[in-house]
């Protein structure tokens, strides 16, 4: 008696917290994952990168500079000899300099689309694998539950059946031990539920749990050129293309040109004197001032066309798999139904024959545990098909 009100209890806390843990209204997997990306850093790079762009747009690649100086004969003799002299510079560009620098700029701000477009694709796979594992472990649980209810049914029958004489109590003690592992599998099943759904939680910024599943796109190459796991690294390239460029062209610093305007007079009887001065500033260069800066754009240069080489074969083995498990699930789908619908049969069979005592409780269970086992391996087979369709729009580059 104390065991069936346990198991009752059980039962209700599991409705409780299934009560509790499911929305009343589940958004979609679109929903939530524009819910959980909501990348405030994504507006602060892309002002920086504006910013640069800017900079390198303007017509003078840096701001002017003004200095201030005074000459006088006060320490000394102080016959009146005064000077002021006011030097403004300015940075100028060489011919192809401001073209090189815009190159980088935007290349850069190029690199940094593709890379938060490449952190929302990994974010979107992260959340289909969250939302996927979720959807299991809940399947896992409510066949749990119906495996302990069961049970408890088959229990009461035991029990009536031990009072009437035509069984053994060694038969009730071990459905009484099925029942027990039943129970121990509901709580297993519901921590894990726990687990994953705060996982979920956790990626989605409390986002509620989508109950639709996904439908397939179709994927080309103009559609695969353009995934994100390429793209960025594509752009990554690039960037590392216009700095090269800017390192082998830009062998030397900008020059400055500057206007100084003097005041000055020999001594207190000299009236003040005005002049002017123009000076042109020309830094020479050396290959050797610039070869750091090549190399290490040359390795960034080639180390990117590298990685989108080995990316591009990586996805392709990934879409081929994916769209292999895709078609496969629709196979594993009918198997897994004619096995539910052959236990059942059989299920049904020796319950009738075990009612009429033609077959002992060995064969009960055996055809219960059967029938078990068929039903989950079919709703496993339906979550894994559609698991499977996320699987493969993660894998063309597809988001939610």
């Amino acid at each position: 008696m104390y065991f069936k009100i346990l198991d009752r209890r059980i039962l209700g806390a599991a409705v409780v917290a299934w009560s509790f843990s499911a929305p009343l209204s589940a958004a979609t997997l679109k929903e939530v994952f524009e819910q959980a990306w909501s990348n405030q850093a994504q507006a602060a790079r892309a002002e920086q990168y504006n910013a640069q762009l800017s900079a390198s747009q303007s017509w003078i690649p840096e701001p002017p500079t003004l200095s201030v100086s005074g000459r006088s004969d006060q320490i000394d003799a102080n016959n009146g000899l005064r000077e002021w002299e006011a030097e403004i510079s300015q940075p100028i560009w060489l011919p192809g300099q401001r073209d090189r620098a815009q190159a980088v700029a935007q290349s850069e701000r190029e690199a940094g689309i593709q890379r938060f477009a490449h952190e929302r694709w990994q974010l979107a796979g992260e959340l289909r694998e969250a939302w996927w594992e979720a959807r299991l472990a809940e399947m896992e649980q409510n066949e749990a539950e119906r495996r302990l209810e069961e049970a408890m049914q088959l229990e009461a029958d035991v029990n009536r059946r031990v009072k009437s004489g035509d069984l053994a109590p060694l038969d009730l003690n071990q459905i009484r031990s099925g029942r027990m592992a039943a129970k121990s599998d509901v709580l297993r099943t519901q921590a894990a539920v726990t687990r994953a759904t705060r996982q979920f939680h956790a990626l989605s910024k409390g986002a509620p749990l989508p109950d639709q599943p996904e439908t397939p796109f179709a994927s080309d190459a103009d559609s695969i050129s353009r995934h994100p796991a390429l793209t960025r690294l594509k752009a990554a390239a690039g960037s590392a293309q216009a700095k090269l460029l800017q390192a082998s062209g830009d062998t030397r610093s900008t020059p400055e040109i500057g206007l100084t305007v003097t005041r000055e007079r020999g001594n207190s009887a000299e009236p003040y004197q005005n002049l002017a001065k123009v000076t042109l500033k020309i830094p020479f260069g050396s290959e050797a001032r610039n070869q750091p800066r090549i190399t290490a754009a040359n390795v960034e240069l080639v180390e990117a066309r590298l990685d989108a080489e080995q990316a591009q074969r990586t996805l392709d083995a990934a879409i081929a798999t994916r769209h292999l498990e895709l078609d496969q699930s629709q196979s594993m789908i009918a198997l897994a139904q004619e096995r539910v619908q052959l236990a059942e049969q059989s299920d049904a069979w020796v319950d009738q024959a075990f009612r009429a005592g033609q077959l002992d409780l060995p064969a009960r269970l055996k055809a219960e545990s059967d029938l078990a086992s068929a039903r989950l391996s079919f709703s496993r087979a339906k979550l894994e098909a559609e698991r499977a369709v996320s699987r493969y729009n993660q894998a063309i580059g597809v988001l939610p």
